[in-house]
């Protein structure tokens, strides 16, 4: 499009605003005052006058308009100031506020002559404000996206400390949009309009009485510098095409268009991801999704449905939520009474939609629990007669007793069919070991084992999920009826041994080499990461670390817990279940841990199915990745063929056009539920409501696992998107916090990081999970359910000393462990490295310093010491540091010193220090032990990296003993208030062994900064 007009109209913020002022109708402009920089130096006071009359009192902003912002190269948003809330009517401070702007100017901008001032009348009782892009930053495509506030902010979003997003499909109809967001559009397309559609972004507010302002127009940078621009008219046909798939899906309950969520019930988003590959996708559909899901639970009471659970729109993949509500409904219902409390669940649900996750807790009742009396309550005021809701708890309580009475009949059929299907895998898992199967005995190898799935194993599966989510309910319901505690119940259900629990033991076991790897691999290699992903290796082709990770205290086997049987009793008849205590505890131990039993099983022949595809590939050359976009369907197809081979070439044109179709796919933005069809146009992003587990408050590095798949993740906040049990072995590395974008309260992980009190967020939503991964550092407190960002400062500067060696020619190096630098940037700070050769030394403090750390490693000259020593000295480092520490103690700089620096500082200021003294206790290097918080009269656990010793009475006098060893009467921290010095013996930076002992380290240095940084 030719935007030659456009160019000429969009200049400074000023002129832009002030040529748009002239011609649109649609919203308005606050009244404006441009300021040339050199006429307010050469006429100040007649300038000061001329606003104060030309707003007359009112409240102004101050804004920058500069030639160097909002072009077509850089927006510079932000880079120069803008003052808010400025009393037109006080010159001090309108003068003052003129001059911060110019003093911003000044960094970057040598002649200010012809730059200008906005000053503008600020808008009053602001409903909403924001910042609309006509065209999507990242892929450039037909969207407008908005980011708002709704709290009268007028800056909140620019500022970056709040807001809201929306995206709506640029061609989408006004009169079809909610308000006020139609009004806005109609007056961005008059703006778009007279700019020849130049992509813009465009700052806005709405008031109460419903009028558009516009506060700034600029060119979208990010629009003009993608190479590869979208076919409009292409994207478009395709959000039609969506949107005629969505309608042709229509409810065989009542031929009505249905409601869809991807987290309901079977939750793809969680097992597959929101946008999986073909064979994710048709493997999901065909041995679960398909007819198994309903099924089995249909042979416990619940009503019949022959119809396939998931839908695809566009990538992404979407559970039927009027089917699902259906098919937890007891089967002796009659058909109107349940279809009219479908609609009643889809009423409640679209009142809440972020509770489309866990719509068996908060939206329908599939299970007669302890609550479940007083909670249908609400049946009655929502358009239900007191005999339909009798008529209907009757029904759910018959189901759920005869659940509990019958559970382990049930439980041992399912047993045997996982036996059918375990003798049908086996030998088609050593015809593939032995290298006997052809390439076409093993396409038909891969229909016989999906067969056999979807006979003995996932329909018995979705039983076993269900029982267990019963058993689930009973306990959630038992501690919210108060029958019992929160901590009573933990400690039940943790006390039961699943097979995730024997996972855990046993790699430990192998770990410490009580069990083999060919033992370890025959239980559990079949495990993948990705379940149905073709792309994720087996476990038995992962490279496990020989070495358990945990912390010593993580997974303490406590024994087993029981629950009183009086207290239960009592529950029990006051239901009026018919079963016993003793009934009632098996039932709920039998239930959870079957569940994890069958996943585990009938996975072992879905893994080899996917093995069995990928010596397939091997075979007639087609790679593991091509692989995963071919579907059920197709390798149908290649059973029926005398060669498979001969199908080559049709098969790679099959995963070309798919690969094509899911690339353009995935520029459409779909939203988590479809309540109709103009969701696909009109896409808020709404926050979900995580699922917290356990009521601990936690802080920690985060480790987005997709994007370092080989850190190290010990005792950090793991972040995934979804909550996949291929995951599993994440719990064997010591793990402090788990974070997902997809996953239920009811989910495989949930269930795993509550046995192991581990906290987490478990399916936090696109918005909370984008947040957690830009976040270095993270506070998640479970309790209050709440997730913010950890590091209190920004961008604080301090020096930081370092080792002094030299390299393989013998020239001087300077050393510096990483991990110094990780642990204070985790703070806040940026740690600028001090060379040990630097001249000049004092030029270091040209720019502000906020702290010296001053680091450990090696040993001091001998005269420290009580005793001489041959170990290698460091004349430059002690130089530096002696010269860093005075000056900084001179200027008040606060000083952060470890190990050897702490024990530098201490002689400096005529302490003494001992040479690798004989301790009474023996503290093992690597290892932690207990110190003695002085001030606190606490105890908490600190690493251990150093022999020599500061003993209490050889403290230098001007230092306080924060911290110390008693059983060796050894200072293991000290503090001075008038120097502002924290020493610590220990190592922040390096690994601690002990749950909750880098957080105790870390307030001790975060106390610190906080008194003397501010």
């Amino acid at each position: 499009m030719n935007n030659g007009y456009g160019q000429q109209i969009v200049s400074t913020k000023a002129n832009t605003l002030y040529a748009l002022s002239k011609v649109i109708k649609k919203s308005k402009i606050e009244k404006m005052y441009i300021l040339p920089v050199a006429e307010f130096e050469n006429n100040r006071e007649n300038v000061l006058r001329d606003i104060t009359e030309t707003y007359g009192g009112e409240q102004i902003i101050v804004r920058s308009s500069s030639s160097k912002e909002d072009s077509f190269k850089t927006s510079n948003a932000g880079h120069y100031e803008s003052i808010l809330g400025i009393d037109s009517g006080d010159s001090e401070q309108v003068n003052s506020a003129i001059e911060k702007v110019i003093a911003s100017y000044q960094k970057d901008i040598e002649i200010l002559d012809h730059e200008q001032i906005l000053v503008q009348r600020q808008a009053q009782n602001v409903k909403f404000s924001g910042v609309i892009f006509t065209r999507d930053i990242q892929g450039n495509r037909p969207y407008y996206l908005i980011n708002y506030d709704d709290q009268g902010s007028t800056d909140s979003v620019t500022s970056g400390s709040g807001g809201k997003t929306l995206w709506i499909v640029k061609n989408a109809s006004i009169s079809e949009i909610d308000e006020p967001w139609g009004k806005l559009i109609d007056a961005v397309q008059e703006i778009e309009l007279f700019l020849n559609g130049m992509a813009l972004d465009i700052e806005f507010a709405i008031n109460e009485k419903g009028e558009i302002i516009i506060f700034q127009v600029r060119p979208l940078v990010a629009s003009y510098k993608q190479v590869q621009k979208m076919d409009d008219g292409d994207f478009f046909s395709r959000i039609k095409g969506i949107k005629e798939q969505y309608n042709n899906n229509k409810s065989a309950l009542n031929g009505r268009t249905m409601m869809f969520s991807d987290m309901a019930f079977w939750n793809p988003s969680e097992i597959i991801g929101s946008n999986p590959r073909s064979l994710e996708y048709s493997l999901y559909e065909e041995i679960l999704l398909k007819h198994a899901w309903n099924q089995g639970i249909a042979e416990i009471g619940y009503r019949r449905l022959p119809n396939k659970l998931m839908f695809k729109l566009g990538n992404k993949p979407y559970i039927s939520v009027e089917y699902s509500f259906y098919s937890l409904l007891p089967q002796s219902l009659d058909e109107k009474l349940a279809l009219k409390l479908v609609d009643f669940y889809c009423n409640k649900l679209k009142k809440d939609l972020t509770a489309h996750d866990k719509i068996e807790f908060e939206i329908a009742y599939t299970t007669y629990d302890f609550c479940t009396e007083k909670n249908s309550r609400e049946l009655l005021e929502n358009g239900f007669s007191k005999e339909e809701r009798d008529t209907f708890l009757k029904a759910l309580f018959t189901l759920t007793n005869n659940c509990l009475t019958g559970f382990k009949e049930l439980t041992d059929k399912d047993l045997l069919s996982l036996k059918l299907m375990d003798n049908i895998r086996q030998p088609i898992e050593e015809a593939l070991d032995a290298g006997g199967l052809s390439t076409k005995e093993m396409f038909r190898s891969i229909m016989i084992l999906l067969d056999a799935i979807t006979r003995y194993g996932t329909p018995q599966f979705t039983r076993q999920a269900r029982l267990a989510f019963m058993a689930r309910a009973f306990c959630r319901t038992l501690v919210f009826a108060g029958y019992f505690t929160d901590e009573e119940m933990d400690n039940f259900t943790k006390s039961i041994n699943t097979i995730s629990s024997e996972f855990d033991n046993d790699f430990e076991r192998y770990s410490v080499g009580k069990m083999s790897m060919e033992d370890f691999n025959k239980k559990y290699g079949h495990l993948r990461s990705g379940t149905y992903d073709i792309r994720t290796d087996r476990y038995d082709k992962m490279n496990f670390r020989p070495v358990s990770n945990r912390r010593k205290d993580q997974f303490k086997n406590n024994g087993i817990k029981t629950l009183d049987r009086e207290k239960l009793k009592k529950a029990i008849d006051e239901v009026g279940f018919n079963v016993t205590p003793e009934e009632f505890i098996e039932f709920l131990k039998s239930a959870i841990k079957q569940r994890e039993y069958f996943k585990f099983e009938f996975t072992r022949s879905l893994s080899l199915v996917l093995e069995l595809l990928i010596n397939i590939g091997n075979d007639i050359d087609i790679k593991r990745r091509d692989l995963s976009w071919l579907n059920v369907d197709d390798i149908m197809e290649c059973v029926s063929t005398a060669d498979p081979a001969s199908l080559r070439q049709e098969l790679i044109n099959r995963i070309n056009g798919r690969r094509q179709e899911n690339s353009f796919n995935r520029n459409i933005i779909m939203p988590a539920v479809i309540t109709d069809e103009r969701d696909i146009d009109f896409i808020p992003v709404a926050e979900a409501r995580p699922n917290f587990i356990t009521a601990r408050h936690i802080e920690g590095e985060v480790i987005v696992l997709e994007d370092e798949p080989d850190a190290d993740i010990r005792d950090k906040i793991v972040a995934i998107p979804k909550a996949d049990p291929g995951y599993e072995w994440i719990f064997t590395k010591g793990i402090k916090g788990f974070i997902t974008k997809y996953g239920g309260v009811a989910s495989h992980m949930a269930i795993r990081c509550a046995e192991f009190e581990i906290p987490a967020a478990i399916g936090c939503g696109e918005k909370i999970y984008d947040y957690v991964t830009s976040t270095s550092y993270l506070d998640m407190d479970c309790r209050n359910g709440k997730i913010e960002e950890g590091i209190q400062y920004k961008n604080l500067r301090a020096l930081i000393t370092q080792r002094e060696g030299v390299n393989q020619y013998g020239d001087p190096t300077d050393i510096l462990e990483s991990a110094y630098v990780r642990f204070y940037e985790l703070l806040g700070f940026i740690p600028v490295p001090v060379s040990n050769h630097t001249k000049n030394f004092e030029r270091l403090f040209d720019e502000k310093v906020d702290l010296l750390i001053v680091v450990g490693g090696g040993s001091l000259d001998s005269r420290y010491y009580d005793k001489k020593h041959d170990d290698e000295l460091q004349p430059h480092r002690d130089a530096m540091e002696e010269k860093l520490i005075r000056y900084c103690i001179s200027h008040g700089i606060p000083i952060i010193a470890t190990c050897r620096g702490m024990q530098y500082i201490n002689v400096l200021f005529g302490g003494k220090l001992h040479y690798h003294p004989k301790l009474k206790v023996k503290r093992p290097r690597g290892e932690d032990h207990k110190v003695f918080l002085v001030k606190e009269n606490r105890e908490i656990y600190v690493n251990n990296y150093h022999k020599d010793c500061i003993f209490t009475d050889n403290l230098a006098p001007c230092f306080t003993p924060v911290a110390v060893d008693k059983e060796n009467d050894v200072v293991e921290a000290y503090e001075s208030e008038a120097m502002k010095i924290l020493a610590l013996q220990w190592h922040p930076e390096r690994r601690f062994e002990t749950a909750n002992a880098l957080e105790e380290t870390r307030k001790i240095v975060l106390d610190f900064i906080r008194k003397h940084i501010g």
